[in-house]
């Protein structure tokens, strides 16, 4: 406990409750993580709570009728969109192994990021991170059966949890005056005994703490535990406002002209039957039939000639300017089915805007995934001290590429221009990334070209 003291400036001895206090730092996103799980949910939008979407202009006799009320998801839409932009496609690990040993760590390092699954877990952060500003993860080891997964024998198996707001944790990062992290801490909640105790974690160069609040903050038995690698093991990633926040006023203006134009439509969209005079007798329904009208009566529809132009265009100004300023394109099919076989150049063009946004993401997430491989290093050196050396020079830096729809065939035709009309690949790995990691169609390949080349086309042999 002294150890927090010192790290946090706070006299020794302090309570537990004033180190939690002192590790939060007045930090508190309740309020934004129940807003934002409101914003992401459109049946919890404002636009469908039946007191703040009362009916106007009705009569006494309507006033208890149901009001239309469309939410529309565009707060999902644009994370979703945001996340594929950015992790649709695996961050690459730009590296030079100048030997083996080199190389086996950055298969170990590897074959870590895919026990993870990192391609799910990344698109996980990035939710996590646009819905609710922030998002984390944990390492640990877990201890099991010998094995030689990372390439030396270890029974140790290395392992990654996400930290989301999303499911009730609150992360809470400590950094001193040069910002370099001294401690991270999460808040979270979970069942004991059938009822739902809270507890504080906090991780240090040395250490790692866990207290639990029962009544009062005490520390759970067998904490402190020595920490291991000398290193804190988190990541954490943060931006200053959730990804639809520059456009949520905009989303709120489009929901409610949407929803009044629906009842305008209820109201006026169906002609009315106006009959000036006394109705004597309806005739037959169907062809021939018609009504039958007393003297000076007249009958004749109402119908609404009135173009709603204006809200059209109000509606159409308000969805491009969602997209404009949330840097969302609209690849949907009705949007790009008129622009045809569309060239390398033109594709990267429609998508420029989106990797603009990637672009500046990319101070997010480029030191994230840095000091996620810089963990796993640190790891890799402590389960095998005899890569220690090797680890510490070899330099590993994640690339992140945003997705992009690719013209194959102009990439092929590029790609050969640049290497002088030469094979590009083997043909084996040719067949491998078409079949996948299936090889029995190469091997069958491979035997039928052998009996094609020894086949004697002057000496047939009769079968």
């Amino acid at each position: 406990m002294n150890e927090l003291c010192k790290l946090l400036n706070i006299p020794e001895n302090s309570t537990i409750q004033k180190i939690i206090d002192t590790l939060k730092q007045g930090k508190d996103k309740s309020k934004l993580i129940a807003e934002a799980k409101k914003q992401l949910d459109p049946k919890q939008h404002d636009i469908m709570n039946p007191i703040l979407r009362r009916p106007k202009n009705k009569d006494e006799n309507d006033k208890n009728k149901d009001v239309i009320s469309i939410a529309l998801a565009y707060q999902k839409w644009i994370v979703r969109k945001e996340k594929a932009m950015i992790f649709g496609n695996q961050p690459i690990l730009r590296a030079n192994p100048k030997d083996e040993t080199e190389k086996a760590i950055l298969k170990a390092i590897e074959r870590i990021l895919h026990d993870i699954k990192e391609p799910s877990f990344n698109r996980k952060l990035a939710e996590s991170i646009g819905s609710f500003t922030e998002g984390g993860e944990l390492w640990y080891q877990n201890k099991g059966e010998e094995h030689e997964a990372y390439g030396f024998k270890t029974d140790i198996k290395i392992k990654a949890m996400l930290l989301s707001l999303k499911n009730g944790s609150q992360l809470f990062p400590c950094k001193d005056d040069y910002d370099d992290m001294i401690a991270f801490s999460r808040n979270y909640t979970k069942k004991v005994d059938g009822k739902e105790v809270e507890y504080f974690e906090v991780y240090t160069q040395n250490f790692t703490y866990l207290f639990e609040n029962l009544k009062e903050w005490k520390s759970v038995e067998g904490y402190p535990k020595k920490q291991e690698l000398d290193k804190i093991p988190a990541v954490f990633g943060e931006q200053e406002n959730v990804s639809w926040y520059d456009v949520q006023d905009l989303i709120e203006r489009i929901e409610t002209l949407v929803s009044d134009h629906g009842e305008v439509n209820d109201r006026n969209a169906y002609p009315i039957l106006k009959v000036i005079g006394k109705l004597k007798n309806y005739l037959n329904k169907g062809p021939g039939g018609g009504v039958e009208l007393d003297k000076d009566s007249d009958m004749n529809y109402l119908s609404w000639d009135q173009a709603t132009d204006s809200i059209k265009l109000e509606i159409d100004n308000l969805v491009k300017n969602i997209q404009l300023f949330s840097q969302t394109p609209n690849i949907s099919f009705d949007e790009v089915k008129s622009l045809g076989a569309l060239s390398g150049t033109a594709l990267k063009m429609l998508f420029l805007d989106a990797h603009l946004k990637v672009m500046e993401k990319r101070e997010i997430y480029d030191e994230y995934l840095q000091r996620r491989i810089n963990i796993i290093k640190k790891i890799l050196a402590t389960l095998n001290p005899s890569w220690r050396t090797a680890i510490d020079n070899l330099v590993i830096e994640p690339e992140i590429v945003p997705l992009m729809v690719e013209n194959e065939k102009e990439q092929v035709e590029i790609a050969l221009l640049k290497n002088g009309g030469k094979q590009l690949e083997s043909h084996e790995k040719s067949v491998k990334n078409w079949q996948g990691q299936d090889t029995e169609d190469y091997e069958k390949i491979k035997q039928e070209e052998t009996e094609t080349s020894n086949r004697d086309y002057f000496n047939p042999v009769s079968e």
